[in-house]
């Protein structure tokens, strides 16, 4: 399967070159929108993901010869509630470096607030069923986040800024090799009207 296509800086022709872009910002909107997506619901309970607590970490596009590879590795705390007719309870669990390069998920420190008639069952439910949530929102991560990158509206600006600086350079180059002419020509005139100037001395 072949790699997505990325666009590199203005600097970097046809992303050709080793180029490293940061995704961060973007990766953790993305998840954060993952996680409290997920539901689980089971014997009566139901189990959401509130709010995203803390999330650390950093993701990166790496572009070279104008395929894309994106590297990212996080650690997250999510604060989840679950809830049945009769009872609720509130808790947070982290997700441990969860990373590019092993699509294995890990959940930890699984705590509830409170010990209520659910408690211990969403927790068994966070381990079960929202792991396994996780794992399945989580297996299109990377084709989301590369799509921000290979856009094509995002590819067809990238490649009109750079015919426009293409454009710009040529342009600056002509200018230039029309300036070293019109030096040159100067210097040419005074050089022949000082010989004649000379030339009228020495008669």
């Amino acid at each position: 399967m072949a790699k997505p296509q990325g666009a590199g800086s203005i600097w970097n022709p046809n992303s050709w070159h080793w180029e490293e872009k940061n995704y961060t910002t973007i990766a953790k909107q993305i998840i954060e929108q993952k996680i409290k997506s997920i539901k689980v619901e089971s014997g009566g309970i139901i189990l959401t993901n509130q709010e995203i607590k803390s999330i650390s970490g950093d993701a990166h596009i790496n572009i070279r010869k104008g395929k894309q590879v994106l590297v990212y590795d996080f650690d997250i705390e999510v604060e989840w509630r679950g809830q049945n007719e009769n009872d609720e309870v509130e808790g947070t669990y982290k997700i441990k470096d969860f990373n590019s390069l092993d699509n294995d998920i890990e959940l930890i420190h699984i705590n509830s607030k409170s010990k209520t008639q659910i408690s211990d069952k969403c927790k068994d439910l966070i381990k079960r069923d929202m792991n396994r949530k996780l794992k399945e929102s989580f297996q299109t991560l990377i084709q989301e986040i590369g799509q921000f990158e290979s856009d094509p509206e995002k590819l067809k600006k990238d490649q009109e800024a750079r015919r426009y600086a293409e454009e710009q350079v040529k342009l600056a180059k002509e200018q230039n090799g029309e300036l070293k002419e019109r030096i040159f020509q100067e210097q040419k005139l005074k050089e022949i009207k000082m010989k004649q100037e000379h030339t009228q001395v020495a008669q």
